[in-house]
């Protein structure tokens, strides 16, 4: 667990510097004609649908901060205090792992956002040869929009454990 602890300090950080290297092992491939890459065009057209991916993740993590907020106001208006035999669900809601939970979804909803829009403002802006370009944005898109929806889960997923104690 301590690697999870330590990545979900700076998940964004780690994401963008695993991103980073990938793409610097492949343009170091691709130049050693080790690997061949796609098209521009082929990069091109994918690229819409990765934009769109990102932007369709970002609204469902939005939905799951509005719940959570919702169900933190719930609480707050409820007055009831917090005991011994509060379910661990209320006792998160209070803490600063609530807190925490919010940001990690946040900057991940900020994160997709900025990655989308990037990849569709230069799908229209290059010119046709420099497309091929625009495949190393593309790969850091996929990694971002996985890595935020796994990291999304996996905070989704620790919740809703708490929810079923």
């Amino acid at each position: 667990m301590k690697i999870l602890d330590r990545y979900y300090k700076r998940p964004i950080l780690y994401d963008y510097s695993f991103s980073i290297v990938l793409i610097c092992v492949l343009i170091w491939l691709n130049y050693y004609d080790k690997i061949t890459l796609p098209t521009g065009v082929k990069s091109s057209n994918l690229s819409s649908d990765i934009g769109a991916i990102g932007l369709t993740i970002s609204g469902f993590i939005l939905t799951l901060i509005t719940i959570l907020l919702t169900l933190k106001s719930g609480q707050i208006l409820s007055e009831e205090k917090l005991s011994n035999s509060s379910s661990p669900f209320k006792i998160f809601l209070a803490s600063k792992m609530y807190k925490r939970a919010i940001d990690i979804l946040k900057y991940g909803v900020y994160s997709l956002v900025l990655v989308s829009m990037l990849i569709y403002i230069l799908r229209m802006s290059l010119h046709t040869d420099s497309l091929i370009y625009l495949f190393y944005f593309n790969l850091l898109g996929i990694i971002i929009i996985l890595t935020t929806f796994l990291r999304c889960f996996h905070v989704l997923g620790l919740i809703m454990k708490m929810q079923g104690e």
